[in-house]
């Protein structure tokens, strides 16, 4: 935390990369997946297609919101469908091979928590903290979240598309504060991005730590 005198009532935490990951990772399941639809592309391509696909979310939010953060359901659907398609040109129906993409992320057999998510949750409500998940995933997380043991109780999920905006638009973390029932000031953000979860947080008043998985 940001000094001994520092009071959080709330501890908002990232999902993926920050308590989950996928198992196997994302790049071999989009490759598996791909292959059963014809594509030819190796995990390597996969992995290298797919972080360039990601940062086209504000450019998609600009075109029809009319401003980058934006999102709904029906937008981070569309979303993901163009993903499979920047990162699996060569599959034979594009829209079959994103289908079975989109449910399989949906599965929480496709997730795993990292090895301290239990204790460290169990941890932070026994000290008396609120603590919710904050994220950039669709609704399919309140699925994945019900069926980890580790996180069916974190019943705050406060979810990107459910509430309107995406980390980094100000109006997601006005979203944590108000499901935290609290003032902004009093929230603390973790997560593994540093431009989503730190300097965006921060920018909207939200103290934040970088929580680095890779070491």
């Amino acid at each position: 935390m940001t000094g001994p005198t520092q009071r959080f009532r709330c501890i908002a935490l990232d999902a993926v990369g920050t308590l989950i990951f996928a198992e196997p990772s994302v790049s071999i399941a989009y490759t598996e997946v791909g292959r059963r639809h014809g594509s030819r592309k190796s995990a390597e391509q996969v992995k290298s297609q797919f972080a360039g696909a990601m940062h086209r979310a504000d450019e998609l939010s600009v075109a029809r919101f009319g401003e980058p953060g934006r999102t709904n359901e029906e937008h981070e659907r569309d979303f993901w469908q163009q993903v499979v398609r920047d990162v699996l040109p060569d599959v034979r129906e594009p829209n079959a091979c994103f289908a079975e993409l989109f449910e399989y992320f949906a599965r929480p057999e496709s997730w795993r928590c990292f090895d301290d998510v239990g204790r460290t949750l169990s941890s932070l409500e026994q000290r008396g903290y609120c603590v919710l998940i904050a994220s950039n995933f669709d609704a399919r997380l309140d699925r994945v979240c019900d069926g980890l043991p580790e996180l069916r109780d974190v019943r705050c999920r406060v979810i990107s598309s459910l509430v309107g905006y995406r980390k980094t638009h100000p109006g997601f973390y006005a979203a944590v504060a108000q499901a935290a029932e609290c003032d902004a000031s009093e929230v603390l953000m973790v997560g593994d991005d540093l431009v989503h979860d730190v300097e965006s947080a921060r920018a909207a008043g939200v103290k934040a730590v970088h929580l680095r998985r890779d070491g």
